[in-house]
C-alpha cells in the first residue's frame, strides 16, 4: 500500500523550514546571555577608559535601558504585523525576513567594539544601544509563532511543529554552549581574548543567517484572505482600541504570562550568573584572583555537553508529557516546579560542603533541574498560541503577534532583572577582570562574598520563583477542557469559511 503524502503543514518541505528559520535569533538570544560577561571580562572597557569596575556598572546599566525600550518597541512592532493587510505571498513571513537580518547585524555590532569605541564613553553607549535596537527590532519581527497559529488548529500538529521548532533551535544553540572552549581555542592563533570572542560570533552569525532565510523560504503561509464574516469589520483592521481590549479581557494570556515571568526567571537568573560562577567557584584562586583559563573553558566545554541533554530530550518527550498530564497549562506548572526544586538543590549541598568537592556535583544538579524546566519550554510556547486562539475566538481578529509580544516584553523583562543581579553582585565588589590574561584586577577581599552571592542567585532564588510560578498557573490558568473544544470547533469552522472565501478572491 502506498503511503500517503503528508500535507502542509506537515510536509517535509515546511517542516524543515520551522526547524532551521529562527536558528539565528536561537543563536542570537544565547550569545546575548554572554553579552554582560563579553564587556566585565573580554571588551577591555576598564583598560581603555581607566577606570577598574566601570564595565560592570556600564553593563548593569546600559541593559536594563535596553529592556525599558523593549516595553515600548515590542508591542508596537506586533500592532504593525497584526495589522499589516494579507498577502498570498504570507504577511508574516515579509516581517521574519526583515527580522532575521536585522538580529544578523544588531549582534555583530553589539559583540564588535573598536578602540575608538571603547575609549569615550558616549560614544560606546550609543554604539551598543544601536546595535541593540537593531538586534531587538529583529527579535519581535519574528512571525514564526502566528504563522504556525494561522497553519493548524490542531494541538497535535501544533505540538509537532513547535517540537521540531524547539529542536532546530537546539541544534543551532550548540556552538553557543561551548563558546567559552571555542574562543579560548581561537584564541592560541589570536592572542587576545576580546577579539577572539568578537570574530568567533561574526562568523557563526553570518552562517545562521543564511541558514535561516533559506528555512524561511520553505515555509508556506497560508492566505485567509481579507474578508468579513456576519457583519463584522475585516480581521486586518486593528486598532489600539481592540488590543486594550484584548489585555483587559484576555485572563488567560495575563495569567499565563505572569505565571511565565515569575517560572521562567530560574532559568533567566540561573543562566546570567552560570558564567561567573563556574568561573569564580571552581576556577580562581581567592588569594590571587588568578584564573586557570584551561580549567574553566574544560568545565564550561564538560558543562555544555551536559546541558545538550535536557535540551535534546524537550522535543522528543514534551508531548508526551503534555498528553499524560491532559493540558498545556497542567504540563506547564507541574515541569516548572520540578524544576525549581532541582536549583532549590544547590544551596543544599552548598551549606553541606558538598557542592565545594568538585564541579561535577553542580553540572549534576543542573541536568537535574534541567531536564523538567527544558520540558516546561513546550507547553509554555503552546500556551502562547491557545491564549492567541482565545483572542481570535472571543474578538473574531487574529492577533497572534501581538500576545506573541506580551510574552516577549515579559522575557525582556526577565532578562533585565537577570542583568540586574548579577550586575549588583558585580559592582558591589568593584568587579574587574585583565580583558588579556582573564585574572581578576579587583578587590581580592571581596571575592568570597561576591561567590556566595553567585551560589544564592543560581539556586535560592530560581526554587522561589519556581514555587511562585506553580502557584499562579494552579489557580489562575482557567481554560477548562471543555472550553478548550468548543473553542477548537468554532476556529476550525471559520478557518474552513475564511479558505473558502480566499480562493474565490
Amino acid at each position: 500500500m502506498k503511503r500517503q503524502k503528508k500535507q502542509y503543514p506537515e510536509d517535509f518541505k515546511s517542516l524543515l523550514g520551522f526547524s532551521t528559520v529562527s536558528w539565528v535569533q536561537g543563536f542570537a538570544t544565547m550569545i546575548y546571555a554572554l553579552f554582560m560577561q563579553f564587556l566585565t571580562d573580554y571588551s577591555g572597557i576598564d583598560a581603555a577608559i581607566g577606570k577598574a569596575g566601570y564595565a560592570a556598572a556600564f553593563g548593569t546599566v546600559i541593559l536594563l535601558i535596553t529592556r525599558i525600550i523593549d516595553a515600548v518597541d515590542d508591542p508596537l512592532q506586533a500592532w504593525i504585523m497584526d495589522s499589516a493587510p494579507e498577502r498570498k505571498s504570507g504577511k508574516y513571513r515579509r516581517f521574519t525576513f526583515w527580522g532575521i537580518l536585522l538580529i544578523g547585524v544588531g549582534i555583530i555590532l553589539m559583540f564588535t567594539l573598536p578602540d575608538f569605541v571603547k575609549r569615550n564613553k558616549v560614544l560606546l553607549f550609543i554604539w551598543i544601544l544601536f546595535g541593540y535596537i537593531l538586534f531587538e527590532m529583529g527579535s519581535a519581527f519574528n512571525g514564526t509563532g502566528p504563522i504556525i497559529q494561522k497553519a493548524t488548529i490542531d494541538a497535535n500538529v501544533r505540538t509537532k511543529i513547535t517540537s521540531l521548532l524547539r529542536m532546530g533551535i537546539i541544534i543551532a544553540i550548540i556552538p553557543s554552549v561551548f563558546f567559552i572552549p571555542i574562543v579560548t581555542a581561537a584564541n592560541a592563533s589570536i592572542g587576545d581574548m576580546g577579539k577572539s570572542f568578537s570574530i568567533v560570533t561574526i562568523i557563526i552569525t553570518i552562517i545562521y543567517c543564511a541558514i535561516s532565510l533559506g528555512g524561511l523560504a520553505l515555509i508556506k503561509e497560508p492566505y485567509l484572505g481579507n474578508t468579513k464574516e456576519e457583519g463584522k469589520e475585516e480581521a486586518t483592521k486593528l486598532s489600539w482600541r481592540d488590543v486594550w481590549e484584548m489585555l483587559k479581557t484576555n485572563k488567560p494570556l495575563l495569567v499565563h504570562n505572569l505565571a511565565y515571568f515569575i517560572g521562567n526567571m530560574s532559568y533567566a537568573v540561573s543562566s546570567a550568573v552560570l558564567v561567573y560562577f563556574l568561573k569564580w567557584f571552581y576556577c580562581a584562586d581567592m588569594a590571587t584572583g588568578v584564573v586557570d583559563e584551561a580549567k574553566y573553558a574544560s568545565i564550561y566545554g564538560i558543562y555544555g555537553v551536559i546541558s545538550l541533554i535536557p535540551n535534546f530530550l524537550t522535543p522528543l518527550v514534551a508531548g508526551f508529557v503534555v498528553k499524560k498530564l491532559g493540558s498545556v497549562d497542567k504540563a506547564a506548572r507541574v515541569t516548572v516546579l520540578l524544576g525549581g526544586i532541582g536549583y532549590g538543590l544547590v544551596i543544599v549541598l552548598y551549606f553541606l560542603g558538598i557542592l565545594q568537592l568538585s564541579p561535577w556535583v553542580f553540572i549534576f544538579l543542573n541536568l537535574i533541574a534541567g531536564i523538567p524546566a527544558s520540558i516546561a519550554v513546550i507547553p509554555s510556547m503552546l500556551l502562547n498560541t491557545e491564549c492567541a486562539d482565545y483572542v481570535e475566538y472571543n474578538t473574531g481578529k487574529n492577533m497572534a503577534a501581538m500576545t506573541a509580544a506580551v510574552n516577549g516584553v515579559v522575557q525582556k523583562a526577565q532578562s533585565a532583572i537577570a542583568v540586574v543581579i548579577p550586575g549588583l553582585i558585580l559592582t558591589s565588589v568593584g568587579y574587574s577582570v585583565d580583558s588579556v590574561t582573564g585574572n581578576y584586577a579587583g578587590d581580592l577581599t571581596k571575592l568570597p562574598t561576591m561567590v556566595f552571592g553567585l551560589v544564592v542567585a543560581t539556586s535560592l532564588i530560581p526554587f522561589l520563583v519556581s514555587v511562585g510560578s506553580w502557584a499562579v498557573y494552579k489557580f489562575g490558568y482557567d481554560i477548562t477542557p471543555e472550553y478548550r473544544v468548543k473553542m477548537t470547533a468554532e476556529l476550525e469552522r471559520r478557518r474552513a469559511l475564511a479558505a473558502e472565501a480566499a480562493k474565490e478572491q
